[in-house]
């Protein structure tokens, strides 16, 4: 398939999407007075155009149905290296590959976990709409937790709209750290324990049950957050992905700011990464080593998997209040397009190295040159009409 042929593909399968979701938002949800419609998938479609890397875009309720029409179903975007398509066929649902066909291995970068960590959920944005992807195939889900993105800490009907030139850039929606309580099936209970917790593991906050990043592996049996936490995982073992990103923001009272955390095992593959760091962000990434402690975290319990998982953390000067008065675009110690840059290049890095030690080797076209291409960007109007 050519990429003339892939790009109307993608457009009718987006148009397609965002006709299904608006139906969606106004339809099963949203309908008791005050509340937010649950617009779900389509917060996503309404913020990104997605480029001629892309070659599927899936809801994420196609893992698992009883996501449909809430505001926890979200996009998933696929991109497929031309030389998987031996017989000149994009197989999209996983079927298998003819003989002669080269199987290729599966990356996955995640953003959005929290909905107030905006700079991963921009760079997840720059992905679709710039990158292509050579010698992997790649999935990327920039808004991992929709739900979140339907309120925020100063309205709970509501998220904020970050735009860095008032009537002229694009908007985006600055949301909240957890799931939105309207949208899950029961009330926050008075402790929390991750479901992956160990024994005499410390109980947690009760609201941390509508934590994504508490989650994992997931139940589909339980509240909303942890069937989302499911999908996601279901997804990975779908797909056989070897290599898994979600990409954090920290505040300034937390000792992650510019760091990469992962586990044991995948800690010289980080290290490596964030050498590269050095020269290609321009950036000191701290090194983390993850511990049971980190029960329910995305990486952590990917990790458990055999998928090589890293968690990569910027520094966001509005957390953890989400202070409305910090700017995020012109702030003086981290702007915006300066974390987005870093968490670009972080990704590349991590699969760069974690690729050596998979035998495998993966090449990320489009990234930025500079963090002032990734501000001209995050200026401009969205480009393309809307689908």
């Amino acid at each position: 398939m050519n990429y003339n042929k892939r790009g109307l593909a993608v457009a009718l399968a987006v148009a397609a999407l965002f006709v299904l979701c608006i139906a969606q938002a106004f339809g099963q949800q949203g309908s008791q007075k005050g509340e937010q419609p649950a617009i779900g998938p389509s917060i996503v479609l309404l913020e990104v155009r997605p480029g001629p890397g892309v070659a599927r875009i899936f809801l994420l309720s196609d893992l698992d149905s009883g996501l449909a029409g809430t505001a926890f179903d979200t996009p998933v975007f696929e991109f497929a290296d031309e030389a998987e398509q031996a017989d000149g066929v994009f197989h999209p649902d996983g079927a298998n590959h003819t003989e002669g066909e080269l199987l290729q291995p599966a990356l996955f970068v995640c953003a959005g976990t929290h909905e107030n960590e905006i700079a991963g959920i921009l760079a997840a944005y720059w992905l679709i709409e710039k990158s292509r992807v050579h010698g992997a195939k790649l999935f990327v889900m920039p808004r991992a937790n929709a739900a979140g993105a339907t309120w925020s800490l100063q309205n709970p009907q509501s998220p904020r709209i970050l735009q860095a030139i008032p009537g002229i850039s694009r908007i985006f929606r600055y949301g909240a750290r957890l799931s939105n309580l309207a949208y899950e099936t029961v009330s926050d209970p008075s402790l929390f324990s991750p479901p992956a917790a160990p024994a005499g593991f410390p109980a947690l906050a009760g609201q941390e049950m509508r934590n994504l990043n508490r989650e994992y592996p997931g139940s589909i049996d339980g509240p909303m957050t942890a069937r989302l936490a499911f999908a996601i995982t279901s997804l990975l073992k779908k797909e056989n992905i070897s290599i898994a990103i979600d990409l954090h923001e920290a505040s300034a009272g937390s000792n992650l700011g510019y760091s990469i955390v992962t586990r044991p095992e995948f800690l010289d593959e980080a290290a490596l990464a964030v050498l590269d760091l050095e020269e290609t962000a321009g950036k000191s990434f701290r090194l983390e080593e993850s511990k049971p402690e980190f029960a329910g975290y995305s990486h952590w319990e990917w990790g458990k998997l055999g998928i090589h998982a890293f968690l990569v953390e910027t520094f966001n000067p509005a957390q953890p209040s989400d202070d409305p008065a910090v700017d995020q675009f012109n702030n003086a110690k981290s702007p915006l397009a300066e974390r987005v840059y870093a968490h670009l290049w972080a990704v590349q890095a991590l699969i760069a190295n974690a690729g050596v030690s998979l035998g495998i080797s993966v090449n990320i076209e489009g990234l930025p040159a500079s963090v002032l291409e990734v501000e001209a960007w995050l200026k401009a109007p969205l480009s393309g009409a809307a689908p």
